[in-house]
């Protein structure tokens, strides 16, 4: 099995150092995140929603479970691709601070890979 790669995009280091502050535990939580969704990136759980599939990326919006948060979580938008092998982290937030992922944003993600595809042909 190959192993998957693991990359940021846009703000998300940001973001994700800014809630690290707030809640402890982050970067252990994301490494466990990063085991679950190796088995399955894209697969049915209660714990993830597809938001857009294409040929190119899937949207994922999870739950990424904090122990600083104990019953609560964030949510974590990335974008799986198959071809590639990789998970791409999009956006992290707390659901108590934002009602809902940033659209805008995972516009910006497709487009970006569109642009790309255009200038590698």
């Amino acid at each position: 099995m190959t192993a998957i790669r693991f990359e940021h995009w846009g703000p998300f280091e940001k973001e994700f150092d800014r809630l690290t502050r707030k809640f402890r535990t982050l970067p252990e939580d994301l490494e466990r995140l990063k085991n679950v969704i190796a088995l399955d990136p894209t697969g049915p759980s209660q714990h993830r929603t597809v938001l857009h599939r294409s040929e190119k990326a899937c949207i994922v919006k999870g739950h990424l479970f904090c122990k600083t948060l104990r019953r609560d979580s964030l949510r974590i938008i990335y974008a799986y691709h198959e071809d590639r092998i990789t998970i791409v982290w999009i956006e992290v937030y707390h659901k108590a601070g934002k009602a809902n992922e940033d659209r805008a944003r995972i516009a910006e993600y497709l487009r970006s890979l569109t642009n790309t595809h255009q200038k590698l042909w």
